[in-house]
């Protein structure tokens, strides 16, 4: 069965969503539509903000915009009311469409173009469009210091060939790349570490190849120049070799062509401006420019603009310093700077990441859309034609349902060159045609199967786990030796470690845990500082502290428009309209002000794994199976990444290791705490589970993994079984182990760590991402009669009623991402949580990365704009998620005796331009000091 929707949903489906999401766009469009959209609000870019105004777009131009403006006879009139009107979106820095970015075998790969690898058919350029962006600037990759020819492109999706997706008249670039990546063996971003070796592998070869390049051009300009005046002269004189390489060179050299350079650290970024300087050009842009902040100064007076990310940091080793108040800080010393994505997923919401920089650094809403509009079109130089709306400019517009600098705003339609390439309405309706037409062919491929002939192949064993139930009933006291005899088929590594566990140590007393609930275990947790399954060391914060005046959500019961907070030793002591505050108290006056549970981040690696140069990682051990190890342990207090966390409201992690099968131990940590002893909520809340994928791997939250090639899916299929059989043979020794009585048998902490797996008092938090590994993840579950809870759940939506009905909750992860299949709509990842929610299966958050996980509330945000309920969405954040991890006695609502962990917000949380001014851990209020915030003060004082 799987087999053949592996082959049809796999290859016939994506090429027919793709047809039908393109071409009905091409076959439709009038030659010279005149569109008048009237009664919006206007965001002009560089002429403020018009509200209820109309907009005339006639001839592929803006022909009137105005608040009183005439609209045409005959003109197509589009009512704006409510709805928010920008110019179109401009992403400075893009791959979309390339079929390769890299050249890995030169230093100086000039010769080459981006236009020559453009597909048409790339289904991101329709998902990119979806969120807005009409102008893209498709660079060449960063494997050499001196790159390819870039391809500066409208997003004119439907359009069969690739030359009609050229900005006719834009200025032609050329990509360079300094630091890391032109050093790699093998060159470039995702070459092996292990390639080959070539020059340069240091940041003055990088300098030494750029200078070596331009002399060498200089010198081909000066024989081209001499030629033409001999020539003119009237000498006999032979044509000069022509050099691919070297032209590209010489237009830069001549003004003809804009530099876009790849960059970092601050030391490459001012050698590559005086480099410039020597050899009399300009640089264009600054790409990424992550430490521009540093060296502000420099670049306004070369006169470069900087194209950089919002608050991208720490993903790399030169990305230690980046800051998310970059482009505001260089915005301020007067560089022209935009905001960029370098990745199709990014770009659909450049939006709202322009809207950082009101939040970290202060720009106004003027200047933060303009990072996204006109200041990307005045360092491409095409200014004059899109980046604002002004009559006489293309008619590149995009309209929102909300203002374009919410985290709630959507892309209602797209128009490029007056012409309407996206329509939300009916692209809804292609869908849905499509969905029919897809369950068309699903249920044409049942009709042809009939009941399957008899065969010679045994009949399926039935589950193991059934045939050690029956087993155990029969003799419960089982020794611990009889289930190490049976244990034969585990992983020979995973064997060797239990042969050296202590065997000295005191056997495990399960007769009083056997005489209690399921229930009663799970929730055995005193107020301060309890027990779960090992003991939890709950950071004790002494003293009173009040917060008074504030609009309070409590979550698990109605908001309080006017009330305090009062937290003792840590634990709020009371809450309510009419509470009074204790002498002696701290009090913070959050007159003005929203407060709400400290958000908790349902499956991370923070802790475990910390960016930058002196980083490191704990968070996959080598084994397949591993869940005698403890996550807390390795808690690292003192990483970079917690301060950053905490500034975005986010108070709580589930610190979840991955490697293996079985992963480890989860803990739930607060992120605060001198020690992993200080910062425990509870040290172990279950297993995780990478669920073994169809070609190899654990599961993920990301994208589903493709077949191997050269093998078949039958030999894929019964290689993961074979590893699914492991877990379950496992699965049965820890049952046997649960039920020995014999005192002196050794310890085996592998299975000692397994036992509150299988008496069902904690899941297996298992990572599943595609809609046939969940299914499996399911019928696992059912077959060895544990819990789960998917984690990851890319696809999770399309089994929502699965999930409901098995009581599965769902773990979100990355719902900022691309869609895993062609043939999903663009915006599936984003929908999934408000329709798991509406099917009744309970979820959370997660961004399961130690440098990305301050989006957590923006994920959530995303849900809300396309169907989740905002009051739903808080939840999965606080309450939601700390019910899924089993703490709910402890954290996640604002209740009397719970940890006070708590965010005070200028507003709503999930809005990304809303400012947190106080983050409560454990009932402290925690300064907002970190690395990030250091910096930029320091450069911000830099005269």
């Amino acid at each position: 069965m799987f087999a053949r929707r592996f082959s049809s949903a796999v290859v016939v489906l994506p090429c027919l969503a793709l047809g039908a999401l393109a071409y009905p766009h091409a076959q439709t469009r009038a030659p010279d539509p005149v569109v008048a959209i009237k009664g919006a609000t206007i965001l002009t870019a560089t002429r403020g903000t018009i509200q209820n105004g109309t907009i005339v777009l006639r001839g592929g131009r803006i022909a009137a915009v105005g608040a009183s403006v005439p609209i045409p006879p005959g003109a197509e009139v589009v009512d704006g009311t409510g709805t928010f009107v920008s110019p179109g979106i401009i992403d400075c820095h893009s791959h979309i469409a390339a079929d390769s970015i890299n050249e890995g075998g030169t230093t100086v790969s000039s010769m080459t173009g981006i236009e020559d690898v453009f597909d048409p058919t790339d289904v991101d350029i329709y998902r990119d469009l979806a969120g807005g962006v009409t102008t893209a600037n498709v660079l060449h990759g960063s494997a050499n210091p001196i790159g390819g020819k870039n391809y500066v492109i409208k997003l004119r999706w439907g359009r069969p060939r690739a030359e009609e997706f050229a900005f006719e008249g834009a200025m032609p670039g050329i990509k360079f790349a300094l630091g890391e990546n032109p050093k790699r063996r093998g060159g470039g971003a995702g070459a092996p570490v292990n390639g080959p070796a070539r020059y340069p592998g240091t940041r003055m070869g990088v300098e030494y190849v750029i200078r070596d390049a331009f002399a060498r051009a200089k010198a081909y300009q000066h024989e081209r120049q001499e030629y033409d005046r001999r020539k003119k002269a009237g000498d006999n004189v032979l044509v000069p070799r022509r050099d691919l390489q070297l032209e590209p060179l010489v237009e830069v050299l001549e003004g003809k062509r804009l530099v876009h350079a790849h960059s970092y650290r601050a030391d490459e970024i001012l050698m590559l401006l005086r480099v410039a300087d020597e050899f009399g050009f300009k640089i264009a842009t600054l790409q990424h420019v992550l430490e521009g902040y540093k060296v502000a100064k420099e670049i306004a007076a070369h006169g470069a603009g900087a194209s950089t990310f919002a608050d991208w940091w720490g993903y790399k080793i030169e990305a230690v310093d980046a800051i998310p108040y970059n482009a505001a800080l260089m915005t301020r010393k007067g560089v022209l700077t935009s905001v960029n994505s370098d990745s199709a997923e990014l770009s659909r919401h450049l939006n709202t990441e322009a809207a950082k920089s009101i939040k970290w650094g202060g720009l106004t809403e003027d200047e933060a859309l303009a990072l996204v509009t006109i200041n990307p079109a005045r360092q491409l130089r095409v200014e004059s034609r899109v980046g604002s709306l002004e009559v006489g400019k293309d008619a590149d517009v995009v309209v929102w349902n909300h203002h374009p600098l919410s985290s709630y705003a959507i892309v209602d339609r797209v128009y490029i060159d007056g012409q309407k390439y996206y329509d939300r309405q009916d692209d809804r309706k292609r869908l849905t045609e499509l969905a029919r037409e897809k369950e068309s062919l699903v249920n044409a491929e049942r009709s042809e199967r009939r009941t399957p002939t008899p065969t010679t192949e045994p009949a399926p064993q039935q589950p193991r786990s059934n045939e050690g139930a029956r087993s155990l009933q029969a003799s419960d006291d089982r020794s611990a030796e009889l289930a190490l005899q049976q244990r034969d088929d585990r992983s020979a590594e995973a064997f060797a470690l239990q042969q050296r566990a202590d065997r000295s140590a005191e056997a495990l007393t399960l007769q009083q845990r056997d005489g209690r609930s399921a229930e009663a275990v799970t929730l055995q947790v005193t107020t301060k500082g309890g027990e779960r399954s090992g003991k939890a060391f709950a950071l004790q914060t002494k003293g009173l502290l009040a917060i008074t005046n504030a609009r309070i959500f409590p979550v698990a019961r109605p908001p309080i428009e006017r009330g305090s907070i009062v937290i003792r030793d840590g634990i709020i002591e009371n809450v309510g309209a009419n509470v009074s505050v204790p002498p002696g108290a701290h009090v913070i006056d959050a007159a003005g002000a929203d407060v709400y549970p400290g958000f908790i981040d349902a499956r991370s690696t923070i802790g475990l794994a910390d960016p930058g140069a002196g980083g490191f990682d704990d968070a996959n051990e080598v084994l397949d199976f591993n869940p005698q190890l403890r996550a807390q342990v390795a808690f690292h207090n003192d990483s970079d990444a917690i301060p950053v966390l905490r500034a975005n409201g986010i108070t709580t992690v589930a610190v979840t290791p991955g490697g293996g099968l079985l992963g480890g131990q989860i803990a739930v940590m607060d992120l605060d705490g001198y020690t992993w002893e200080e910062s425990t909520v509870a040290s172990s809340i279950g297993v995780s589970f990478q669920f073994p994928r169809l070609g190899g791997g654990g599961g993920g939250g990301g994208g589903a993994a493709g077949l191997p090639q050269d093998r078949s899916y039958d030999d894929v299929k019964k290689e993961r079984d074979a590893r699914l059989d492991r877990v379950v043979r496992l699965l049965d020794d820890a049952r046997a182990y649960a039920k020995a009585r014999d005192p002196n048998r050794p310890r085996d902490l592998i299975l000692e760590s397994l036992v509150p797996v299988v008496e069902r008092r904690m899941p297996l938090f298992t990572s599943a991402s595609t809609e046939q590994e969940i299914k499996d993840a399911v019928a696992f579950a059912d077959r060895t009669g544990v819990r789960i809870v998917i984690s990851g759940g890319s696809e999770a939506a399309m089994v929502a009623a699965l999930l409901k009905e098995k009581n599965v909750p769902v773990i979100l992860a990355d719902v900022l991402s691309l869609p895993t299949r062609p043939d999903l709509p663009h915006q599936s990842r984003y929908a999934a949580a408000g329709e798991l929610v509406a099917a009744g299966v309970k979820i959370a958050f997660a961004v399961p990365s130690e440098t990305n996980a301050r989006q957590l509330p923006y994920h959530a945000a995303e849900s809300v704009a396309w169907g989740l309920n905002r009051d739903e969405a808080i939840k999965a954040l606080t309450l939601g998620a700390a019910e899924i991890l089993g703490v709910a006695d402890r954290i996640g609502s604002i209740e009397p005796g719970k940890i006070a962990n708590l965010l005070v917000a200028k507003g709503d949380p999930l809005e990304v331009r809303t400012a947190i001014t106080h983050v409560v851990v454990a009932g402290r209020d925690v300064p907002f000091d970190n690395r990030q915030l250091a910096l930029y003060e320091r450069y911000s004082k830099r005269p």
